[in-house]
């Protein structure tokens, strides 16, 4: 006897843009607001607020003031990621630290820190740990999900080598002199691979879909 606890109903009609990664192009930036309108090719502009700026990477001297008019310039690409859909008169909302999502982890390209889901008892979180030591460049960080607890060192090297990869096919296409801004860099996956990737555990025992495609995919 099974016992459906999860629906999950997805429309051709409403598709999300969280998640996307885009070469962004500043419209105008709104020091009083502290933020800036981008555009990514979806028609309304979006928003960058100063508080999702990647200050890093905006080559600012530490000792510079962090205002988001000393970060981005009106017609300058700037590579961003949707956190938020538009909902009426509002435009997506964005962030400039990127994060990609895997089954096991989530891999943080410009974000030196890392950390491991506090629902790991604590040996898991020692195993996880030093596996981690020699796999994320200095650069990256990586956040350990709950899923990855018990798996193989060769599960979470696969997993973080695939993330890897992925932000570094979307470099290249941002610093590609024929990409030009805004153009998408990388989309999230459907939600049937969403729910697989990021809900699925050893509590599953199988998945019903309905249609070819969502088959094949």
């Amino acid at each position: 006897r099974s016992i459906m606890v999860e629906h999950y109903v997805n429309r051709n009609s409403s598709v999300s843009y969280v998640g996307n990664v885009y070469l962004g192009k500043v419209q105008n930036v709104l020091p009083s607001m502290e933020a800036a309108f981008v555009d990514i090719g979806k028609g309304r502009n979006a928003v960058l607020y100063a508080g999702e700026v990647n200050w890093d990477a905006a080559g600012l001297e530490d000792s510079a003031p962090r205002k988001i008019e000393t970060a981005l310039k009106t017609g300058q690409p700037v590579l961003v990621q949707v956190t938020k859909d538009p909902i009426g008169q509002k435009g997506a909302r964005l962030t400039s630290q990127i994060s990609l999502p895997g089954r096991y982890v989530v891999y943080v390209p410009g974000g030196g820190m890392s950390g491991i889901s506090r629902r790991l008892p604590e040996p898991e979180r020692i195993r996880i740990k030093n596996i981690l030591k020699g796999l994320v460049p200095d650069e990256a960080g990586v956040i350990v999900r709950t899923a990855a607890e018990g798996v193989s060192e060769e599960e979470l090297t696969g997993d973080i080598a695939r993330l890897k990869a992925q932000w570094e096919e979307i470099q290249e296409k941002a610093e590609n002199p024929s990409t030009s801004a805004p153009s998408l860099l990388y989309a999230e996956p459907d939600l049937t691979v969403r729910v697989i990737r990021d809900i699925f555990n050893e509590d599953f025992n199988q998945m019903i879909v309905q249609g070819d495609q969502a088959w094949e995919d």
